[in-house]
């Protein structure tokens, strides 16, 4: 993920940091088994540290035909679950298919989303660019899937292909009048730009294709946010290395964003390299208060699935869990690729993440989840400024005592059960939400 040129010192001192972070945060955890936990008192209604309030558009679903059960032809999913914001990448509006020659351009599936999500508002929409045209370089190039070599006429002012074709793209409207300007506000610069079957040019290259494309967009496009290139894989390096470009030869984006799946591990395992992504940029000059997303998940990157390992309920309590850390860690946004195909078209998980959205839309967090062995917990205020926290046992069942002020748990059935003072309930693998008198 990132390391580019520290001194000896602040080695340190990021180490002592992240150190310290991991002592107090999510993953300060010893073993429990099924014994009784004690939760004592509840955050604050203050926002601290300016926490973010969750909008629907926190929640993110990729759509496209890279699969016959992805909602292909544009169609939007026919879902309980509805996520606020669509990113458009695998959806068969790349550059190199958009524009089939100098001048030329294909908007037919692009002008298919853009109704399909003015018919479908209030939604907001994300661009990720890559893969350069067969027709702009002399590399190895499929036509099918565009190139990972940068354009043959990049030089250090940027590439004339590429600002041409922003420019076409941020002007561009349906025939039925939907324009791009006014639905696709988050722009982010070329999909995980780190792995070589994405890009085979330097950071310096990048960032020379990019900005000009960029300032295009800003003079284009009401209200556009920038996203940095998402690194995959927890690539710290390669991130440290891109932010430090900007910092370098002038601010780009506006967000921090990277791709990280749970690929087949528990999320509270994996939340490690979520902490440690974020933590490389809360610890970069100039970067500290930015926004951060991680605009591309699922179960695994490969088969897009729950591995069969877990149970049913597992699977269900791993989609809630992973969102519910990163939100707490402070994400703004948090993106299921391949969403129809793997929640969409199962009820209990749509239904699950359902329920998960109408919890959180409109509250915030009033701290980083902590843990108690494998017991962890979430402090939460709700839209209605009612004090919550999150719990569940990440390992099985097991008694949780909460404190005397919460008076009642929600499960991710959407029932509502009453809470006797200083009586355990049963957590386990899938969240409850414990609601406090106030």
């Amino acid at each position: 993920m990132t390391s580019c040129t520290l001194t000896a010192a602040s080695r340190f001192l990021t180490v002592l940091s992240v150190i310290l972070i991991h002592a107090i945060g999510v993953n300060s955890q010893t073993s429990v088994g099924n014994t009784n936990q004690t939760n004592h008192g509840v955050a604050s209604s203050k926002k601290q540290g300016g926490a973010l309030t969750l909008t629907q558009s926190s929640f993110g679903f990729q759509c496209g035909t890279g699969l016959p059960t992805n909602c292909p032809n544009e169609t939007w999913p026919a879902t309980i679950a509805q996520p606020g914001m669509i990113r458009l990448w695998d959806s068969q509006v790349q550059w190199h298919l958009l524009n089939s020659k100098p001048g030329a351009y294909k908007w037919k599936t692009l002008d298919g989303y853009l109704d399909a999500i003015a018919a479908h508002q209030p939604r907001d929409a994300m661009y990720t660019f890559g893969y350069t045209p067969c027709w702009d370089t002399k590399a190895r190039c499929e036509v099918a899937w565009g190139s990972i070599y940068p354009p043959d006429d990049l030089t250090p002012s940027g590439s004339p292909s590429l600002n041409t074709f922003a420019l076409a793209l941020v002007n561009h409207c349906s025939p039925a009048g939907h324009c791009v300007k006014d639905y696709i506000k988050h722009w982010e610069m070329w999909n995980e730009a780190n792995a070589p079957h994405y890009w085979k040019g330097t950071i310096a290259q990048l960032y020379e294709l990019m900005a000009p494309a960029i300032a295009i967009i800003r003079s284009n496009v009401p209200g556009a946010l920038i996203l940095t290139p998402p690194a995959n894989r927890g690539d710290t390096n390669w991130m440290e290395a891109w932010l430090n470009e900007e910092n370098k030869r002038g601010r780009l984006s506006d967000i921090f964003s990277f791709h990280l799946y749970l690929q087949n591990d528990i999320p509270e395992t994996r939340f490690s390299m979520v902490r440690e992504m974020v933590d490389l940029k809360t610890h970069t000059t100039g970067w500290s208060t930015s926004p951060w997303m991680n605009t591309e998940t699922n179960f695994d990157s490969s088969t897009f699935a729950c591995s069969g390992r877990y149970t049913p309920d597992d699977c269900i309590g791993q989609i809630v869990r992973w969102h519910l850390l990163q939100y707490a860690y402070g994400a703004q946004h948090v993106s299921w690729f391949f969403f129809n195909t793997t929640i969409g078209r199962n009820q209990e998980y749509s239904n699950a993440y359902h329920v998960m959205m109408q919890w959180l839309i409109g509250g915030h967090f009033a701290a980083a989840c902590s843990s108690m062995g494998s017991i962890y917990s979430c402090p939460f205020i709700q839209a209605s400024g009612r004090h919550a926290l999150f719990v569940w046992n990440a390992t099985g069942n097991s008694n949780y005592t909460p404190d005397p002020q919460y008076v009642d748990y929600k499960t991710l059935n959407a029932d509502a059960t009453a809470v006797s003072a200083r009586r355990p309930v049963t957590v386990g693998v899938k969240p409850i939400m414990l609601e406090a008198a106030n």
